[in-house]
């Protein structure tokens, strides 16, 4: 089973063999198993001891604090690695893994695990990246935790141009909303929206015009979405909106309704001075079931990209 191709093929990104010979890899894991979950089966629990470390040939695992109704830990997709904490020590695992989609996965025993090590510094390079990067999300979540305790944050989430949120709180919370689409199993997509000609609008109106009509969209944005969509300041002339159980089609008929809703108000100057009309270009990407919070943004950020290229004013999306 570990010579087929399709295997390999997924081996050779995972973070974990990265530049690893093929022959010592086909070496090392002549003995693995492939192991099946369904969606919702628990792999591994809090305070087990584990000698085997997973690697997620498809689907996804989510990690858990709990194993139920709680909000994941972190999310792993296609070449991640499960378990690999627990080779130190005493060989306990820290947290839930569970399938938060149906799964293929590589069981790889740790003696065969040490014995690759052993014999490649690539190996053990890898391994020890992978290590710190663990370490670092656990101290990630024990700040965030004690500033939850104490109800504060040291970061400012607020742009205090618009009023809406930043880029900062954007990532956070989008990342949060992926987990739970992922969860739930339901369609959601990215927006990303931009001013048109927006560098034309401030050499005629200046930073004052130009702040208003950021401002105007702004306010446009926080009216004509739901409750339950999240939206951010992004960067510059750049606005985010994740919707949440919105599929492509629906999505586009939020875009349009915005699109259409900008272009025809007004910028209003504090003075009480009418500047022209603006617009928007908008691009849409729905989540795909392997996706992460970077690629889902990429593709809503080509999509927006052909938007722009195409005139502006209008909604373009890519699946």
């Amino acid at each position: 089973m570990i010579h087929s191709p399709e295997i390999f093929k997924v081996l050779e990104i995972a973070p974990l063999f990265r530049g690893i010979p093929s022959e010592l890899l086909a070496k090392s894991l002549s003995r693995a198993k492939i192991r099946t979950l369904n969606s919702g089966e628990i792999l591994l629990v809090s305070g087990q001891v584990n000698n085997t470390i997973y690697i997620i040939l498809s689907g996804r695992l989510s990690v858990q604090s709990r194993d139920s109704d709680v909000e994941p830990i972190a999310m792993l997709g296609e070449g991640e690695c499960v378990g690999e904490t627990s080779i130190l020590g005493d060989g306990h695992v820290s947290a839930y893994v569970i399938a938060a989609t149906d799964c293929n996965l590589l069981a790889i025993d740790h003696n065969a695990l040490w014995d690759m090590i052993d014999r490649s510094h690539v190996a053990a390079h890898n391994m020890l990246s992978i290590l710190s990067k663990r370490i670092r999300l656990t101290d990630q979540i024990m700040a965030e935790n004690l500033e939850h305790q104490h109800g504060f944050s040291g970061i400012s989430v607020v742009d205090e141009l618009t009023g809406l949120y930043n880029r900062h709180w954007v990532h956070e919370r989008f990342e949060r909303c992926l987990k739970r689409s992922v969860l739930s199993n339901k369609p959601s997509c990215i927006m990303m929206l931009e001013m048109d000609q927006f560098k034309t609008f401030s050499d005629s109106y200046g930073q004052l015009g130009s702040d208003q009509a950021l401002r105007n969209i702004a306010h446009n944005m926080m009216s004509c979405l739901r409750p339950d969509d999240q939206a951010g300041h992004y960067l510059g002339e750049q606005f985010a909106i994740f919707l949440p159980d919105t599929s492509l089609f629906n999505a586009s008929i939020v875009a349009e309704r915005l699109r259409s809703t900008i272009s025809q108000s007004m910028v209003v100057l504090p003075s009480g001075d009418a500047l022209p009309s603006i617009s928007i270009s908008l691009g849409i990407s729905q989540m795909r079931p392997v996706d992460t919070l970077i690629s889902l943004f990429a593709r809503a950020e080509e999509a927006l990209q052909r938007a722009k290229e195409g005139g502006g004013n209008c909604v373009k999306c890519v699946k």
